[in-house]
């Protein structure tokens, strides 16, 4: 069973790297290293060129919006593909670092035991399910439509006539900047034309699971961790454990520099000329009277909202990952150890680090994103993430005094609500939504602030 897991994990693996090949995006050095090199700068021309055509055409279109708006999304898609390929090109020699160092962790991890192997796959099968459903609705889309173009040169063909009777899909005819000839230029202009969309379509889909791929052996690597630190080996020194896995995190955090710095302006970018073109759309649909512009407005919003939702479910997946990671630090043997009260106190200090996010220029990218709603509270409860307070105390008699020291952190609505907490016996304090958690190691204090 691990074995069939392990040969889909590499599937999936060669699908997303076959994909960023074709889309001119693979940055791993090669035997054909220049030629790749040269065949990202002819991507990037295309891309160039099919955004130019779709931007005159828009142009020519200004006084129908619909249409205007279709040729702004065509556009809008070439200029995120010209996103995608600059940024990868920029950044390749960070990409091949992060490359080497993220897989070279995850695949440490994957080496291990068994059970080992089934906590990494526990999340491979929604993975993958969910890029391959991506490349199945972008490819289906691009087919259809595509479809009744072809179906008319093939219906020709049956009636041994080459027809030109059909409706270029991008430029329609008139979109270039030169004069479409009547003749077999015209079916090369066709050629021409879907091999621009469906480029532009697939790296989309490249560069956006390649994304969840990067997340994947995010979280899968933590998810390890965590649970080498919660279930350690008998022959294993938590201490030399706990070490290694610091060290492990602290490389993690530099790979996760590196992808937001690669992803977040594309992110930013989606979020921003999504919203733009749906409420175009969704403004030229509203008389509800026309079937075409209905099905189109829902054909462009089923496709930007599972781009959204992609990068969206995703930042929440490792943000998850890496609150479990911390958690499991925690709940680990360091409590009960035989360690010295500075190597736990750098414990909780790793601990009070945020979760890993990725931020998209002003905004974690997470499912909030997608949803674009706040949670509204009752009245009398307090807003919080989980946060982590340390204090030194020397002399046990100042446990009381410690636990007021809480009370800055608890903010209500229209007053603080000032407590006076137990003792080193009693080790729970509720206020309001919050449980305060106090430990006292060593003359160490600590105390844990979780929202409930």
């Amino acid at each position: 069973m691990i074995d069939k897991r392990l040969q889909t994990y590499r599937t999936y693996q060669r699908f997303t790297r076959i994909l960023l090949t074709i889309c001119g995006c693979w940055y791993m050095p090669t035997k054909s290293d220049k030629s790749m090199h040269y065949y990202s700068i002819c991507v990037l021309l295309t891309m160039i060129m099919m955004t130019m055509v779709t931007l005159h055409t828009s142009y020519i279109h200004r006084h129908n919006l619909g249409n205007m708006m279709k040729n702004v999304g065509f556009a809008i898609t070439g200029l995120s593909a010209i996103l995608k390929v600059v940024s990868f090109t920029i950044n390749r020699g960070s990409l091949i670092n992060y490359h080497r160092i993220l897989n070279g962790l995850f695949e440490e991890e994957l080496m291990r035991n068994d059970k080992i192997r089934t906590i990494i796959f526990s999340s491979l099968h929604t993975m993958y399910i969910l890029t391959y459903g991506y490349f199945a609705l972008t490819t289906t889309l691009l087919l259809l439509y595509f479809a009744p173009s072809y179906l008319l040169i093939i219906r020709g063909l049956l009636h041994f006539h080459l027809s030109t009777n059909y409706t270029l899909p991008i430029s329609r005819g008139y979109g270039h900047f030169w004069t479409v000839p009547d003749n077999f230029l015209y079916h090369l202009h066709l050629v021409f034309e879907t091999t621009l969309t469906g480029l532009s379509g697939l790296m989309a889909c490249s560069v956006d699971s390649f994304f969840g791929f990067y997340v994947y052996q995010f979280t899968s690597t933590m998810r390890a961790m965590n649970f080498r630190l919660t279930n350690p080996l008998p022959t294993e020194k938590f201490l030399d454990l706990l070490r290694m896995c610091v060290a492990k995190h602290q490389r993690l955090l530099r790979c996760r520099d590196t992808l937001e710095h690669v992803y977040g302006p594309i992110v930013f970018w989606h979020i921003v000329t999504n919203a733009i073109l749906l409420c175009g759309l969704m403004y030229d649909a509203m008389p509800f009277s026309d079937f075409k512009r209905i099905s189109m407005f829902l054909t462009y919003a089923v496709v930007k909202f599972v781009q959204t939702f992609t990068y969206a479910w995703y930042g929440t997946v490792l943000t998850n990952a890496s609150e479990d990671f911390r958690n499991g630090i925690y709940f680990g043997e360091w409590f009960n150890s035989s360690l010295d009260h500075h190597v736990r106190t750098n414990v909780i200090l790793i601990m009070m680090q945020k979760p890993i996010t990725i931020n998209a220029i002003y905004s974690p990218v997470n499912i909030t994103i997608f949803t674009n709603l706040e949670p509204r509270l009752r009245k009398g409860r307090e807003i919080t993430g989980i946060s982590y307070l340390i204090f030194q105390v020397r002399n046990l008699g100042l446990v009381d005094q410690a636990i007021k020291v809480t009370d800055s952190f608890v903010e209500r609505d229209s007053e603080r609500e000032k407590f006076d907490g137990g003792s080193s016996k009693d080790p729970f304090v509720e206020v309001a939504s919050t449980q305060f958690t106090v430990s006292i190691q060593d003359g160490v204090f600590f105390i844990v602030c979780l929202r409930r």
